[in-house]
């Protein structure tokens, strides 16, 4: 389980399988909190598609995608992060992709504990916050744990196929489109229409997930769609990344 300290705090995070199939609609996220005055643990249930928001946000994040503030909770769970980019001290003037990829960005987490005993809320929250260098350590070991469970949750999932893609150099920074064929998987590499302004380039597939109509993370009919895979030739003919600033 990810483990990291924090301000004197060492806090662990992992995900865990569900025991029965009936549980597996839902990823199963422990925390534990440690420190001189505080020893807490808590085990939530996300679904699969919130985790995996959460785990594209962090890596947008360090990416710099993230012009302003952002913020996501898990459902009745007590739970929510708001994310933090670089921004100008007198914040008067926009900030480019290449500024909030070279600068410092932050990560608040917010625990809103609760009795172990009778499983109410406590009342008190316990934030964690986390700088760029702790971001990207904890996503990077919270994506490998998620996707090896990952295989457990497909389980029943739906007929449309989105894959995550990252620009080039980014891994991890993963834009949803839509694999009208379901053919593709991690690892490829296909061309799609990046940006406001459409720009056509070659990403890479992180991950390539089934969705039905209601769990779908776009409709399949106004989402973005996956040009063509690329070729070999074309790959190793793009030798740098290339999201505009």
């Amino acid at each position: 389980m990810p483990t990291i300290e924090l301000q004197g705090t060492q806090f662990c995070c992992g995900v865990r399988t569900p025991k029965n199939i009936e549980e597996s609609a839902w990823v199963h996220l422990r925390f534990a909190l440690k420190n001189e005055y505080l020893e807490y643990e808590d085990t939530i249930r996300v679904l699969p598609e919130d985790l995996e928001k959460w785990l594209f946000s962090m890596s947008r994040l360090l990416a710099g995608g993230y012009a302003r503030p952002y913020s996501i909770s898990f459902e009745n769970t007590g739970v929510a992060i708001d994310l933090y980019p670089y921004v100008e001290e007198d914040g008067a003037r926009a900030t480019t992709h290449r500024q909030r990829r070279e600068n410092t960005c932050a990560m608040a987490l917010r625990i809103l504990m609760r009795s172990q005993s009778t499983r109410c809320y406590l009342g008190g929250v316990y934030t964690l916050l986390f700088g760029r260098e702790e971001i990207s350590a904890f996503v990077q070991a919270l994506r490998a744990e998620f996707y090896a469970a990952y295989p457990v949750h497909a389980v029943g999932r739906g007929a449309y196929t989105f894959v995550g893609v990252s620009p080039l150099g980014y891994p991890g920074c993963n834009y949803w489109y839509y694999d009208e064929q379901g053919a593709l998987a991690s690892g490829d590499y296909v061309w799609v229409k990046m940006g406001k302004n459409a720009t056509e380039e070659i990403v890479l597939v992180d991950c390539a997930r089934r969705f039905s109509l209601e769990t779908a993370p776009y409709d399949p009919k106004r989402v973005k769609k996956v040009l063509r895979k690329a070729t070999a030739e074309e790959v190793a003919a793009v030798n740098s990344p290339q999201i505009p600033e």
